[in-house]
């Protein structure tokens, strides 16, 4: 009886046991299956808007022609060397010019003098209004003829118009000119611009002032900052495209007219973009796609993607503000296998 006993008692606890470990065993499976993921809310915020272009620098330059001509009288200046605005460059001979210039500020101090003492004498009664008149007359031609002799004798003086670098001399001393004649190249390198054309989109935005950013390849991780000073009023028909330019100071004479750059112009910002870190991305066949957490389970959601900014990327399509979406864990993710988002 004693041994019938023991054995119902060790059945009872046997299946008691194997009662527990089935229950749970049953109730761990869904932790099993959960998957730990990190996730993000979808926001919005702005993104700045950027045109982005191949431009190239151009330097104002100048063709330094006499207007009147002569025989060359000496050179003053140094090939490729930097000149003041004002500088003289190119003297011509100007013996004739100095003559005639001195000729005629004599006949201006002759005429002075003359309406001097004719005004004195009027006052006197001694001669007529007339010869005063005749006098002031004649004062007044002779001060015109000494200005334009001057104006004549200063033209056999070339000068730089502005700042800048000389080319190299295109005549030599005894060399005769004509007027119109390239003497010489003037470069201004202090003051680039750079010229370039942006998609006829971005007309609405241009403006300015706008301040770009320049990059080159010469210069690696190195930006050069300019602002544009000129928009094109009409559309490039044969590419659709905006044509401008923007001023670049270059005084230290780094950058060089003939430069290919990368021209970035900032044109303000878009409101209300929706942005996620690139991480969430998971390349597929036809695009990019995201884990949307829904009610504790992921779904693969396909998204078109804009700009990325820094480590996050824009949103066009396929998410709402709000949306959650996973950023690390999604490769260990099915599509609506339930998952749990660590905090």
């Amino acid at each position: 009886m004693k041994k019938k006993i023991a054995i119902a008692s060790f059945v009872i606890i046997v299946a008691s046991a194997w009662s527990v470990i089935h229950y749970r065993s049953q109730s761990a499976m869904p932790l099993l299956n959960t998957i730990w993921v990190q996730a993000t809310k979808v926001n919005e915020s702005t993104l700045p808007l950027t045109a982005h272009a191949i431009g190239t620098l151009v330097a104002r330059s100048v063709e330094i022609t006499p207007e009147m001509a002569g025989h060359v009288k000496k050179i003053l200046f140094q090939d490729g060397s930097f000149v003041r605005q004002e500088t003289p460059l190119i003297q011509l001979d100007d013996a004739i010019y100095k003559a005639k210039n001195e000729s005629a500020n004599a006949q201006l101090a002759y005429s002075a003098n003359d309406y001097k003492r004719k005004s004195l004498l009027g006052k006197q009664g001694a001669i007529t209004q007339q010869a005063i008149d005749q006098a002031d007359a004649d004062l007044k031609e002779k001060r015109a003829d000494a200005k334009e002799s001057e104006v004549m004798l200063s033209k056999m003086k070339l000068t730089a118009p502005f700042d800048g670098i000389v080319g190299k001399g295109k005549v030599n001393p005894g060399d005769y000119v004509t007027t119109g004649q390239s003497v010489v190249t003037l470069t201004d390198v202090k003051h680039l611009r750079v010229e370039y054309n942006v998609p006829e989109k971005y007309l609405p935005s241009l403006k300015l002032k706008q301040e770009v950013k320049i990059t080159t390849a010469t210069y690696p991780g190195k930006i050069f900052f300019g602002n544009v000073s000129f928009i094109s009023p009409t559309i490039n028909t044969e590419n659709r495209s905006v044509s401008l330019y923007a001023d670049v100071p270059n005084d230290s004479n780094v950058l060089a007219a003939g430069m290919f750059v990368n021209v970035m112009q900032s044109l303000g910002t878009d409101e209300k973009v929706l942005m996620i870190p690139a991480r969430s991305l998971v390349p597929i066949l036809d695009g990019e796609q995201v884990y949307k957490v829904v009610d504790g389970k992921a779904y693969a959601v396909t998204v078109l993607i804009g700009k990325r900014v820094g480590e996050d990327v824009q949103i066009l399509q396929g998410l709402s503000p709000g949306d959650s979406v996973i950023t690390d864990g999604q490769l260990k993710v099915k599509n609506g296998i339930p998952v749990k988002i660590k905090s």
